[in-house]
Parts: structure tokens; C-alpha cells; sequence
């Protein structure tokens, strides 16, 4: 143990001292864009993360004791390309058609399942009425909570030492996940930096396909956001909320999946605070909607949860500094078709991001995560994220 502890302090000791040498060079965001004659516009960005990733799992091993590991993985976004080809203008009218393709790197003995996945293929028109997007597509319920900073561009919550795919970021230990889904949202223009945004998402349905669960109507989710602009900053509050019918055929059981948030992100000079909570029925405390981690998530039917985190970021130049805490949380509770336990997921980060070049950005990541559900674990995270 003493080993691994020396092992993980070497290593943080090192990845900041590099983050503090490195030659300072101005962050600028770029894509790749192609414009025709005709006025149509091709763009292509994208992100690739890649971290090495030194966690110690308490308890792990089937004798008790703990298990150590060192990954090289993706991070809470996986790298992935996002295509955009916008026509020319029309009568007021802007149509975009959107394309996501995403990669994963895979866990331990996983290396050709699942690689790749698209997350967003998205048609969106806009003019003076504001925006439609219709497709695949991120939700719309806690999904400015998600914007956190610490995950945005790291690690957050990961599954165990052999974990595979993306990462949870925040979710079960600060806000729900919005996901990517099939739907129809509308977003209303800026009224003097009030906006918002509703729509249709198509539904989940508990355990995935089946025939003695019905969700008969989509879900219901919205968003309002008010940006407060000042000389040296701004504060961003909103508030939204979401609903669900579940209808359990087999045992004439019907419940709802049901939600609402708060949060407010405020940004004067280099400094950015941010803090979220929101209340949810029928999802637990892993935050995901209709999925469970630990079980049945029709054992989460009427179970009430919370998620809740804060954070806070210091940019100075090319360098950022920045710590969150965020727990996730649900009550006991049975029904006639599951039950669920008490659980607290409990995560503590410390953060370092460092621009080295235009496209390149050093990253720094030291986890504390606590919970009834999983093993508790201590993480020491290095890696880098190319932008173009």
C-alpha cells in the first residue's frame, strides 16, 4: 500500500510540474470549413481525449483486499467528430443537418466491442422564431448541470478498475443524465437573456425492450435560462423540469419518471463558480433515466433521489485550477414490483487544465469517490485533449 501511495504521489508530482513548465501559448478555438459558390457551408470539429488513469479500489478483490490498476482510457466525452453542412439561407430560413460519430477506448479485454457509436444526427432549422431541432440529439433536463467543468474535459465518476466507453462525469454524484435520444426540442429566441427550451423525448422504457412495460407518450422536458451579462462577467441561472409516464403491464402498475433543477454558473474575471440541485422520482441515485447500475431500475419505480454538486475554476492565462463536490442520493423504498436501498454516491475533484498549443490541452485529475454501491476509490488522472 505504501508502494501504490508513493507510486500515485510521484506521478500527481509530476503531471503538475509539468503543467506549471510548459510554454505558455494562447488557447484558439478552430475547425476545419469549407464554403461553395452556392453559398452551402461544410465544417468538421472534434475532440480526442485520452488519459492515464492510476485508481486503488478499496475492497475490490473477491479476499477483500484492494485492487490497483493503471488504464489508458477516454474520458466523459470520448473522442469523437462532429460534421455540420449548412444551405444557404432561404426566406429568413437557416437549415443545419448535424452528425456525431464517437470512439471509445475500450477496458480491459474489450477491445473491439462497441467502438463506435453516433450520438447526434440532428437536423435544425432556424430564423426569427427561434430554433427546431429534430433527430438524435443531447436532452434537455439538467443539461446546463452538466456543463461542469471538471468532467467537461476530464474523468468525473468511472465504474470500477476495468472500466470501458466514457466515463459518468457528474452523473449519480451531482445531476441527472440528459442523454442522447430521438426528439423534437424548440428553443425560443433571446428576449433580453431569457430563453427556453422544450421538447419530446422519446421515452425510456425501464430494462430496455419488453412487453410488459409500456411508455405509451414521450417524455416531457424544459429548460429556462436567464443570462445576466456585466462588465467583467456574467451569471447564468435556470431551471427545468421533466415527466414520464411508466406503465407496468404485467402487474397493473403504473408510475411516473419525474424531475426538477436549479443552478446558477456565475463568471467574473477568471474566477467561475457553479452550483445545481435537482429533486427526481423514479430515478435513483445513479441519475440515469430508466437504467439502473445496481439492479432493476424497475426497482427504482417511486423512488425519490437527489443530485447536487459545487464548483469552483480559476483561470489565470493559459492555466486553470478548479475543485467540485457533488453527492447523489435516493431514500429507500418498495413497491409491488422492486425495491431499492438507501444510497449516497459521494465525489470530490481537483482539477488542473493547462493550453499548451492552439489545439492541445494538458490535463490534471484527483478523485476522492464514496458510495453504498460501489467500491470507494482514490484516482490520479493525467492526460491531454486534441481540439480542431
Amino acid at each position: 500500500m505504501k508502494l501504490k501511495k508513493l507510486y500515485l504521489t510521484t506521478l500527481l508530482s509530476i503531471g503538475l510540474l509539468t503543467g506549471f513548465l510548459a510554454i505558455s501559448s494562447p488557447l484558439h478555438a478552430q475547425n476545419v470549413s469549407y464554403e461553395t459558390d452556392e453559398n452551402w457551408q461544410f465544417d468538421v470539429t472534434g475532440q480526442l481525449p485520452v488519459f492515464i488513469n492510476l485508481s486503488n479500489h478499496d475492497s475490490y478483490n473477491s479476499d477483500g483486499s484492494d485492487q490497483f490498476s493503471t488504464r489508458i482510457m477516454s474520458g466523459f466525452n470520448p473522442g469523437n467528430i462532429t460534421f455540420n453542412i449548412s444551405a444557404p439561407e432561404m426566406d429568413g430560413l437557416s437549415v443545419k443537418a448535424i452528425f456525431q460519430i464517437n470512439h471509445h477506448l475500450q477496458g480491459a479485454s474489450i477491445q473491439n466491442d462497441g467502438l463506435f457509436e453516433g450520438r447526434i444526427a440532428d437536423i435544425e432549422i432556424s430564423g426569427d422564431f427561434g430554433t427546431v431541432n429534430m433527430g438524435k440529439g443531447f436532452g434537455i433536463f439538467n443539461s446546463s448541470s452538466i456543463g461542469d467543468a471538471g468532467s467537461g474535459m476530464g474523468i468525473g465518476r468511472f465504474g470500477g478498475p476495468d472500466a470501458a466507453n466514457a466515463t459518468l462525469g457528474r452523473i449519480g454524484s451531482g445531476y441527472t443524465y440528459a442523454n442522447f435520444n430521438p426528439r423534437v426540442t424548440y428553443t425560443t429566441p433571446d428576449f433580453g437573456g431569457f430563453t427556453l427550451k422544450a421538447g419530446l423525448i422519446n421515452p425510456e422504457k425501464p430494462d430496455g425492450p419488453s412487453d410488459q412495460v409500456t411508455t405509451t407518450t414521450p417524455r416531457l422536458e424544459a429548460q429556462a435560462n436567464y443570462l445576466i451579462s456585466f462588465d467583467s462577467g456574467s451569471i447564468d441561472l435556470w431551471a427545468g423540469g421533466m415527466t414520464q409516464n411508466v406503465d407496468v403491464v404485467s402487474q397493473n402498475f403504473d408510475y411516473n419518471i419525474s424531475g426538477w433543477d436549479l443552478g446558477t454558473r456565475m463568471n467574473a474575471g477568471g474566477l467561475t463558480l457553479t452550483g445545481a440541485y435537482s429533486e427526481t422520482k423514479g430515478v435513483g441515485a445513479d441519475g440515469l433515466i430508466g437504467l439502473s447500475l445496481t439492479g432493476s431500475a424497475l426497482d427504482q419505480a417511486d423512488v425519490e433521489a437527489s443530485q447536487w454538486y459545487t464548483e469552483a475554476t480559476y483561470t489565470a492565462g493559459d492555466f486553470t485550477l478548479g475543485a467540485s463536490y457533488g453527492e447523489g442520493a435516493q431514500d429507500a423504498n418498495t413497491t409491488e414490483i422492486g425495491s431499492s436501498p438507501d444510497i449516497t454516491n459521494q465525489l470530490l475533484m481537483v482539477f488542473t487544465r493547462y493550453k499548451l498549443t492552439d489545439q492541445l490541452t494538458l490535463i490534471g485529475e484527483v478523485q476522492n469517490f464514496e458510495s453504498d454501491a460501489q467500491a470507494n476509490y482514490q484516482a490520479l488522472i493525467a492526460g491531454m485533449q486534441f481540439n480542431f
